[in-house]
């Protein structure tokens, strides 16, 4: 067999391409000092791919720190946002990581400081013992139940009984027992009453989030939008946490698609509220100031414009009244 011929036969047998790892397609950066740190780190699966993800968002794109939201955490390590949450709390407890808030997002890096790491907590020693422990039972267990042949105990007359524990042959009597013997937590639970049904018309849904078609379409629309106002800052957001929030809007409070993303859209243009509204939860909280915002930018009273301000003609100001005072000014410069 030739070496061509060995590793189709490994890439059809692992189903599909092999992929390599090459530092020409881009590498991360660190310290040996963090390294050495993260090599005695007493983490949990969970927290380590935490901090492995922050990592890879801050020195992988040559930076101390970056913007990084739970939810993209979430999709990056597949731990849960309730979970990611809950890391960081740890990882920045131990100071491990730093953390701060910036707007709707979290600003995190990685502390340099590593003397200042608490690497250990000392549960792993604890989980160990305890694993130790119940696996010690459970031999004991094994034993007592029949595990081996069953064994006889001599009295003190002489004579020799048979012991009176459970035997592990697979006799109809035996099955019959250990099936009565089962505890509710070795059965499979039926389907929780509160689990969310599909939705037949949802073009995507995760849990109790759901949206159409056109809910979609308008997610990813804002989300195009917001990736031009964050630029390499931008991560994707959860789609349908977002469809769920513009089909919310568009059902309860009667908004039209066109109106969600215009209004997103001048919101990403304001210099205050382009860093305060950056999901549909955030456009519907504040949904009645952008609209007064939008009306006056229409009507020409925007762009730092406060309020409606009146002409010389005691009436209200309007677009083609801007203008002729613009070119006025203009005139005397």
């Amino acid at each position: 067999m030739t070496a061509t011929n060995l590793i189709d036969f490994n890439a059809k047998r692992n189903g599909g391409n092999q992929v390599i790892a090459d530092t020409d397609d881009g590498y991360t950066r660190t310290a040996n000092a963090i390294q050495d740190q993260l090599c005695k780190a007493d983490l949990t699966g969970a927290q380590f791919r935490v901090l492995s993800a922050i990592i890879r968002i801050t020195y992988g794109y040559n930076q101390k720190t970056n913007r990084i939201t739970n939810t993209y955490l979430a999709e990056l390590t597949g731990v849960s946002e309730k979970g990611v949450r809950l890391c960081l709390a740890e990882l920045h407890s131990r100071n491990m990581i730093t953390l701060e808030k910036a707007g709707l997002m979290k600003l995190v890096g990685v502390n340099k400081v590593i003397s200042e790491w608490v690497v250990t907590t000392g549960k792993s020693e604890k989980q160990s013992a305890k694993g130790k422990a119940s696996r010690n039972n459970s031999s004991v267990q094994r034993r007592n139940n029949g595990s081996f042949k069953a064994v006889q105990q001599l009295p003190q007359d002489g004579k020799t009984v048979p012991y009176s524990g459970n035997s592990s042959s697979s006799t109809k009597d035996n099955l019959k027992d250990n099936l009565l013997k089962t505890t509710n937590k070795d059965l499979v639970s039926p389907p929780a009453a509160d689990d969310p049904d599909l939705k037949p018309d949802a073009a995507i849904q995760k849990g109790k989030n759901w949206g159409t078609a056109e809910d979609l379409d308008t997610a990813n629309q804002m989300a195009a939008i917001l990736q031009t106002t964050l630029g390499e800052h931008y991560r994707p957001p959860a789609l349908a946490t977002w469809a769920n929030d513009i089909r919310l809007m568009r059902t309860q409070d009667r908004r039209a698609a066109k109106h969600i993303i215009t209004l997103f859209a001048l919101a990403s243009t304001d210099n205050f509220w382009k860093t305060n509204i950056q999901s549909p939860a955030a456009l519907r909280k504040n949904w009645g100031r952008l609209a007064v915002m939008h009306s006056e930018r229409k009507s020409g009273f925007g762009n730092g414009q406060s309020g409606i301000t009146i002409g010389e003609n005691g009436q209200p100001m309007t677009q083609q009244d801007w203008g002729k005072k613009g070119r006025e000014l203009a005139v005397k410069v």
